[in-house]
């Protein structure tokens, strides 16, 4: 019987070069899922010229968002192929879901903060998904979105869908003043140009040189409108605001989706607003956690992440406030289809 010795090993430099290969694969695949570091101040980057809605945000777009002014946070943005800053949805239902649709805009749209914070996941998470239905929430907030924007969206997209049940997110701060004068909207050159060559291929080479990858359809940016001044041009902002809105309800009721109005308090919380409920009685139930807002910022022990300055977005705690205020408010006016079930997470 012939003697064997032991297997001789492969060179060290395979081993190294195969651990090497894994390395760079996971660093492939982490900055991929998290996207080149890109400062909030390039809002640029963020909008998509979209002909049959006007913009969204840029499809498709993968970044972490970081502050630019020298507080320490930051937070990843993945939107789908609609321009939502949300995960892909198909069009067609599963059985036994309920579905909703979140319109607003920048106050609301969840940047700045972690997904599992926003309101939209928030809203999903507070259904009890065990003993009752399935619950799904589109967050369709756009930057830049006013009421008559909202409404285009609903009727070229969000229809699609098929919802359940639709929320409007109203911001008095900007709305009313954007439905009486629409803003103006400019085509923008990028603040960080297309990634190409290399750079268009590896998403850990766009990580190191902080170059996401981006579409060549123009980017916009959306303008102020003009403030409102006297007492004659806010109460028409307001008057066109209850029509636009009323438009909104009907198209959402003849969907065959209930339709509910919550009223964004307002970041800075030093801006005025209107008491927007009590113009909009009878066309929709609606609720202003204005005062609920003010009240923990003032009983609070330690500072409340009520907004993000100077994005102007609500913070974490801003987003938690607001789904509850949101659930009581469904719940309250029997807008949830049969077979949602409050479950006693926060």
């Amino acid at each position: 019987m012939a003697l064997r010795g032991p297997y001789r090993r492969g060179p060290g430099y395979v081993a190294a070069a195969g651990g090497l290969l894994a390395a760079l694969l996971l660093a492939e695949a982490a900055a991929r899922l998290e996207g080149p570091r890109v400062c909030a101040d390039a809002q640029s980057i963020l909008l998509q010229a979209a002909p049959d809605v006007g913009w969204t945000f840029t499809p498709d777009l993968r970044i972490t968002l970081e502050d630019c002014h020298g507080d320490a946070w930051s937070a990843p943005l993945a939107t789908n192929a609609e321009g939502l800053a949300d995960q892909p949805w198909p069009l067609e239902k599963r059985p036994g879901d309920v579905r909703v649709l979140l319109l607003g805009n920048h106050v609301v749209d969840g940047l700045g903060v972690a997904r599992e914070d926003r309101l939209s996941v928030r809203i999903a998470h507070l259904a009890d998904q065990v003993r009752g239905a399935r619950l799904s929430v589109v967050n369709a907030a756009i930057p830049g979105y006013a009421t008559a924007n909202q409404l285009t969206w609903l009727e070229k997209r969000g229809l699609r869908y098929r919802p359940d049940v639709v929320v409007l997110v109203l911001d008095p701060a900007r709305d009313l003043a954007a439905n009486l004068q629409t803003p103006p909207v400019e085509v923008v050159e990028r603040d960080l140009p297309p990634a190409s060559g290399l750079l268009a291929a590896s998403g850990a080479l766009r990580w190191l040189a902080r170059r996401p990858a981006v579409t060549t359809r123009p980017s916009v940016k959306i303008g102020e409108p003009p403030p409102l001044a006297g007492a004659d041009t806010q109460a028409r902002a307001l008057a066109r605001t209850r029509d636009l809105v009323a438009r909104l309800a009907e198209v959402s009721r003849s969907a065959g989706a209930s339709f509910g109005i919550l009223v964004a308090p307002p970041c800075p919380s030093e801006q005025p607003t209107a008491n927007i409920c009590e113009a909009l009685e009878g066309v929709a139930p609606c609720i202003d956690p204005t005062a609920t807002f003010e009240g923990l910022r003032a009983s609070a022990d330690k500072p409340l992440e009520l907004c993000l300055d100077p994005l102007g977005r609500w913070g974490r705690d801003g987003h938690f406030l607001a789904s509850h205020a949101l659930w009581d408010l469904f719940t309250r006016a029997g807008l949830w289809p049969r077979g949602v079930v409050r479950g006693h997470r926060l």
